[in-house]
């Protein structure tokens, strides 16, 4: 995953970091020259000096070709504006932006951001949770966190075609709610129901039994 982060505060920095360490592939950018020579320097990651409400800075930075872009500016109206842009321009799929006025959080929903966050924690773990091992990808988080609805497509690797659910070895922790076949078919799973290569599922689980599903469904990851 690539992301695209802007503002190169101490909430950029460490968020730069910790997705770094995670394996993201980042790019930063930042209007202060001392702070995109400290990323620079210290990361050797790509850092574009701007503004990133600037469409031409955008795309130095490879908006266009982002996974996410994330606003973290001291200005709530700049991170909007930013996102925006990136989501409207370049068709960015995820889009997240720090809410510095916790009054705005509404507001910054309901003019296109993906995600309002005031935590640098927050982000990352919505992070991680749309990387998920690469086939896994949440869809609902539910409650606080600690689960969540996650949609999975059998691949090649799925070796189980045409044995009935209720012969596979499913923990009770994963609850399988649908089945999308064909992209138009519904199907409601019972004990009997059989799966398919390119079958969509979506699992109910707690957020630390996730990557039960592939086990469980002897899927390579």
């Amino acid at each position: 995953m690539h992301s695209v982060i802007i503002g190169g505060g101490k909430i950029g920095y460490y968020l730069t970091k910790a997705l770094l360490e995670k394996g993201h592939g980042v790019s930063v950018i930042e209007i202060d020259k001392e702070a995109c020579r400290k990323f620079a320097n210290d990361l050797n990651i790509t850092v574009i000096k701007g503004d990133g409400t600037s469409v031409s800075v955008l795309e130095q930075a490879g908006a266009a070709d982002a996974d996410c872009v994330i606003a973290v500016t001291g200005k709530d109206e700049d991170n909007l504006v930013a996102c925006q842009l990136s989501k409207r321009l370049y068709q960015v799929k995820k889009t997240i932006a720090k809410v510095n006025n916790p009054k705005n959080v509404a507001a910054l929903k309901q003019l296109g951001i993906d995600i309002v966050v005031n935590s640098t924690d927050n982000i990352t773990g919505q992070l991680e949770r749309e990387a998920d091992s690469g086939k896994i990808k949440e869809l609902l988080p539910l409650g606080a966190g600690d689960a969540g609805v996650f949609e999975l497509v059998l691949d090649e690797s799925f070796v189980l075609t045409g044995v009935p659910l209720m012969q596979m070895d499913i923990p009770l922790t994963l609850n399988i709610i649908s089945i999308i076949r064909n992209e138009t078919e519904l199907i409601i799973p019972r004990g009997q129901t059989t799966l398919e290569i390119g079958d969509r599922l979506l699992v109910l689980t707690k957020e630390k039994d996730k990557k039960d599903i592939l086990k469980a469904l002897k899927i390579k990851k």
